[in-house]
């Protein structure tokens, strides 16, 4: 991935003459950026570099073998085609899973987020979330009810609903943004 700090780069312009499939961006009021996914599983940033424009600390892992990749509003998250995560950007907003140990060094299916956290669902039925803990990064209330069983995710700007293999769902996030449905939960 070859990373550029905004202006009009002739590096990262000619990296993007051909083989380009896909386009993603992070967007907030502080600055936003680009990541191009190329055919041969390359990824190309350009644009703040806070914000995921500057992908230069990983760009080791996202040269080739990259299969998709998610944003929200400060960092992108590339799962592999080992289904193994990278990300980057703002690190307390997303952009840094080195807390997580291994939990992201394979199995992951989908990726959802909020504005400045993620949730990646596994093969497993496993979530692992990271990112700013108060708009669903930080998981750990709900974190028994994630570790299996989870068949989709579904995200909003600010939370996260899990539902499960029994039709139960599981919140977690910001409580205006519905990440807390205690008061439904018998329903």
């Amino acid at each position: 991935g070859y990373a550029s700090d905004g202006g009009d780069s002739s590096a990262v312009a000619e990296k993007l003459t051909s083989g380009v499939v896909n386009i993603f961006a992070t967007l907030n009021e502080g600055g936003s950026a680009f990541a191009a996914l190329k055919s041969d599983g390359a990824v190309v940033t350009w644009g703040n570099s806070k914000h995921g424009g500057d992908s230069s600390a990983v760009a080791d892992k996202i040269t080739s073998g990259v299969k998709t990749i998610f944003n929200n509003g400060f960092a992108f998250a590339a799962v592999k085609n080992d289904g193994s995560v990278v990300t980057w950007g703002v690190p307390t907003k997303g952009g840094d899973t080195s807390d997580l140990g291994d939990k992201l060094g394979g199995g992951v299916e989908t990726i959802l987020s909020t504005w400045d956290a993620f949730a990646a669902l596994k093969h497993d039925g496993s979530v692992v979330t990271w990112g700013n803990s108060g708009y669903g990064g930080n998981s750990i209330a709900v974190a028994s009810q994630l570790m299996d069983g989870v068949v989709h995710v579904f995200s909003n700007p600010g939370a996260f609903a899990a539902l499960k293999e029994d039709g139960s769902v599981i919140t977690w996030g910001h409580v205006d943004w519905g990440g807390n449905s205690t008061a439904v939960t018998s329903q």
